[in-house]
């Protein structure tokens, strides 16, 4: 097996953890070690890791929160890179919000609420980063965040910084498309002023939604499918007689049958099996593909 750390050593000033368990940094609290796992401390440090990478054929991947994500039991083999020691400033002039990819995308939420300025609100509770939000298109409530989206810059494999308007971005359900090797740095949102308390109204309106009908209470990696064209894949799942169902520590939520709880001791290997049964009894009592909104990356 190649050994990845040696490039590694020295390379930023910032926290590089060899055979880090990816476990401790996943929502769902599963996943096995990555070879090298960097805390970039800036833009430029940032630079460093993913030109090394490219140069020398390393492959690596971007973690934030680690929600929407299940890290196999083997672990990832490459660079790991976390943005949320370094990348997190934001600023707020006048209606227009700008925050890079590492900052948790609550602090985007309050801050926004706290100004009076109404757009992110829907998104309060949800766990992930801005950088995150922003890849796999980010929704609640009848928002998107293509909805508020004025640009995304990026940082390209050679350590090159462009930005994007929104006209050049190809936003879908829960995706926006952009090269697989480029890194998502900061984004640029349109807000809109309007009366603090109607804001606040709606924020503990959906945060009140959220805590009757999610999981708070164990870990989760969020919604496990995406809602199909038929209705909401929670309902196919609670209909498929699924709600309460497990393999060993991995379960199907009692409360919201579109997420897969960790009981304690669960491993990838039995969430991955749970939502191949899910996906296989969806099919065959409903006659529905359900199509994953979590993403699976390692060995």
């Amino acid at each position: 097996m190649k050994d990845f750390r040696q490039e590694a050593r020295g390379l930023i000033k910032g926290k590089v953890v060899f055979e880090a368990p990816l476990k401790h940094f996943t929502s769902i609290r599963v996943g096995g070690p990555a070879d090298v796992l960097f805390f970039p401390r800036d833009e430029e440090e940032l630079r460093k890791i993913v030109r090394t990478a490219s140069k020398k054929g390393i492959p690596y991947m971007i973690l934030g929160k680690g929600t929407n994500l299940i890290v196999r039991d083997r672990g990832v083999r490459g660079w790991v890179i976390n943005l949320t020691h370094g990348l997190k400033r934001f600023r707020i002039e006048e209606e227009v919000a700008e925050a890079e990819a590492g900052l948790p995308l609550q602090r985007l939420v309050q801050s926004s609420v706290l100004r009076g300025l109404t757009g992110m609100e829907s998104f309060f509770g949800i766990p992930g980063t801005v950088g995150g939000g922003l890849a796999m298109n980010a929704g609640a409530w009848g928002t998107e965040m293509k909805d508020l989206v004025l640009s995304v810059t990026f940082m390209k494999e050679d350590g090159q910084v462009v930005e994007r308007p929104k006209t050049k971005l190809r936003f879908s359900y829960r995706h926006l498309t952009f090269p697989p090797s480029w890194v998502v740095l900061r984004g640029r949102f349109q807000l809109k002023k309007s009366k603090k308390e109607e804001i606040l109204d709606k924020v503990r309106s959906y945060s009140e939604m959220r805590r009757r009908t999610q999981p708070m209470d164990l870990p989760s990696a969020g919604s496990i499918f995406k809602n199909p064209p038929e209705g909401p894949a929670g309902k196919w799942i609670e209909e498929a007689g699924l709600k309460g169902f497990r393999i060993g520590h991995a379960m199907v939520s009692e409360r919201h049958a579109n997420f897969i709880v960790n009981l304690g001791k669960a491993t990838a290997e039995e969430i991955l099996e749970l939502m191949e049964h899910v996906e296989e009894r969806v099919y065959e009592m409903k006659g529905i593909t359900l199509e994953r909104e979590v993403r699976v990356v390692g060995e």
